[in-house]
């Protein structure tokens, strides 16, 4: 058996080597096992290299026809996901800014004027 080239590559190498392990200790061919499992034996053949990937009902049909779970022909198969790194709050330092005053302009009413019921602000001008 060549060694992966690839990570896929080296996941079904790894699979294979798994598949291939424990069909001996049974002690049973890949035609046998090919049959057990509902596949051809061609494709068993190809497992075992590593030239394809089983699918996942495949691997239960394996898994049951060799009588073992899932973990023996996963062994030593692990994903490890991407590092994300947590966010933070960031906060700049705010410029220096001039406070800002409301302009008077001349048809506003005076607080004066405002202040003193009945009387409108055009008359106390």
């Amino acid at each position: 058996m060549r060694g992966p080239r690839t990570r896929d590559q080296a996941f079904a190498w790894q699979f294979g080597l798994n598949l291939l392990r424990h069909r001996e200790a049974l002690g049973i061919s890949q035609e046998e096992l090919g049959f057990l499992a509902q596949l051809h034996r061609t494709a068993v053949g190809q497992l075992e290299r590593g030239e394809r990937t089983a699918r996942t009902d495949t691997l239960v049909r394996l898994c049951g026809s060799l009588q073992v779970g899932p973990d023996a022909l996963l062994a030593g198969l692990r994903w490890r996901p991407t590092r994300i790194d947590i966010g933070r709050l960031e906060i700049e330092p705010a410029k220096a800014s001039q406070p800002t005053t409301a302009k008077k302009t001349g048809n506003q009413p005076s607080q004066r004027a405002k202040e003193q019921p009945g009387r409108s602000p055009e008359s106390q001008e």
